[in-house]
């Protein structure tokens, strides 16, 4: 099968690439710049902020999975027209070209953020109204995947707190650096702070390429079944890097970001994920390295 992987350098679409090849998929790895080293695979540069069908585009392409994201999302305040065009405008122009090169897959990445506030279930079939842009511009490309199903096996993933090693600038690194150098962790007033299903980064590869491979239709969350909260992160690190954690204690509720898994668990034997005991070392570990 030959996937076209946009977002091919990021940190879940680089482990994308790495399990579809692990099975013998073709890649045709999308990549901003034109000097991006991919090995093992295809190479297209395209800029997905400007959001046109490139030239380079191959005829030939059995299925596509948009991993990109907008680097500027995390900036204060967001870069919106960034995260429009690569989140939206970039969707349609690759549902329009799955649909003019016959692709029998189409997997498109979302994220928890579209529960925002997190209040009740976090089930796919919730009512959404995401108060922040990301989480918006997420909703509005899978509203905009909607009426292609009908076109192909169009699956979309809703993913809850990646993390893996080189992963740089997100919550599991943070409380790593914090813990490490004595940095106060915050803790909501019931003393945990939150409570997540972090999600190892292969774990969420291998789920892709099963999607892809089996032609998953549907919205589904992604997410380890292990639910941890933040003073229980930090202590796991504590005792990894040999330091007890920093906390600091706020007046802020609690959330619960934890989604119900029913409909991942009719794909996929939620056995199978990585158990955050054995994934931690190895981030730790590489965070070391850098």
């Amino acid at each position: 099968m030959r996937v076209l992987v946009t977002g091919a350098t990021g940190f879940i679409g680089a482990a994308v690439i790495r399990a579809l090849a692990r099975k013998g998929h073709e890649v045709i790895a999308v990549v901003r710049r034109h000097d991006a080293e991919m090995r093992g695979c295809e190479t297209v540069t395209w800029d997905l902020v400007q959001a046109k069908r490139p030239r380079p585009l191959p005829d030939k392409v059995d299925a596509i999975v948009h991993a990109a994201q907008s680097r500027n999302y995390r900036a204060v305040p967001p870069d919106r027209a960034d995260m429009f065009h690569v989140n939206v405008a970039a969707t349609y122009t690759l549902l329009d070209y799955a649909v003019d090169v016959g692709v029998s897959r189409f997997c498109l990445f979302s994220t928890g953020t579209v529960y925002e506030p997190y209040r009740g279930e976090l089930r796919e079939d919730a009512a959404l109204a995401p108060a922040g842009f990301l989480g918006a511009t997420k909703l509005a490309a899978e509203v905009l995947a909607r009426p292609y199903a009908g076109s192909f096996a169009l699956s979309v993933l809703r993913l809850f707190f990646p993390y893996g090693p080189g992963q740089k600038n997100r919550l599991i690194p943070d409380i790593i650096e914090r813990v490490r150098t004595g940095s106060p962790v915050q803790l909501a007033a019931d003393g945990e702070g939150l409570w997540i299903a972090p999600t190892y980064v292969e774990d969420i590869a291998e789920i892709t390429a099963t999607a892809v491979i089996d032609g998953w239709t549907g919205t589904i969350n992604v997410a380890s079944p292990q639910i941890i909260s933040l003073r229980e992160l930090a202590g796991s690190v504590g005792r990894i890097v040999g330091r007890l954690p920093v906390f600091e204690m706020t007046d802020r509720e609690s959330v619960r970001i934890v989604p119900v898994l029913d409909r991942l668990s009719k794909h996929f034997d939620l056995r199978r994920f990585t158990p955050i005991e054995t994934a931690l070392p190895r981030v730790i570990a590489s965070t070391a390295s850098t």
